[in-house]
């Protein structure tokens, strides 16, 4: 999540908002709208389907598409930006960030551990994709939350994170010696990946997580 991104997009959203309500201009915001909240607060969230529930009521008592309808549902949706601007101006971006981030890989951790459950070779080799796209992942995600630039190589990221004390005492070896792990997995030398080196990398990304994004 780019959060300079997202406050230009959410001040140009509202400017949008303030204009004529017109049919075409309320899909815009609308559409806008949504990019937001899947960006911000997930699929599904608790303010989508408020919002969601509160256009599809309108729309029973109206068409969509009458003058009173698109009125109110502008006013709706500015409603949801200004809350959504009111996190903003709480600081509360950088949290809600951590929160989506640590959703996502628990799920990709999660799911790893699921398919290790299959005791042939395949899921033996599945879970070892998935661990190392999530041990990656982590690494990056950490990177960024401490506003360290893109790097092409993840040993250069692991060399940041210790230097910025992300990454601290053996925690740093571990990681190192885990990027070995990582380029087997994605290059698919299945014969140099065991199960519990898996069972490893996985422990090792959820106490990561659990640390910097719960």
């Amino acid at each position: 999540m780019n959060i300079e991104a997202i406050k230009v997009r959410l001040k140009d959203l509202l400017q949008d908002a303030q204009g004529s309500a017109d049919f075409e201009r309320q899909n815009r915001v609308h559409q806008g709208t949504l990019g937001l909240l899947h960006s911000l607060y997930g699929r599904d969230s608790s303010r989508e389907r408020e919002l969601r529930g509160a256009l599809e009521r309108l729309a029973k008592i109206y068409h969509p598409t009458t003058e009173v309808t698109v009125a109110s549902s502008m006013s709706l949706i500015r409603g949801v930006l200004q809350s959504i601007q009111a996190d903003v101006d709480a600081g509360a971006l950088g949290s809600l960030r951590d929160a989506i981030t640590g959703d996502v890989l628990s799920d990709l951790i999660k799911l790893a551990r699921t398919v290790a459950e299959d005791t042939t070779d395949g899921g033996k080799n599945v879970s070892a994709v998935l661990a190392a796209a999530a041990f990656e992942d982590c690494l990056r995600r950490l990177a960024a939350s401490v506003g360290v630039p893109h790097h092409d190589k993840l040993a250069d990221i692991v060399t940041v994170l210790k230097e910025k004390d992300v990454l601290q005492g053996a925690q740093v070896g571990i990681a190192q010696s885990y990027l070995s792990f990582r380029n087997r997995a994605l290059h698919a030398k299945w014969a140099e990946v065991d199960r519990p080196e898996v069972a490893s990398v996985l422990g090792f990304t959820e106490a990561l997580l659990v640390k910097h994004f719960s």
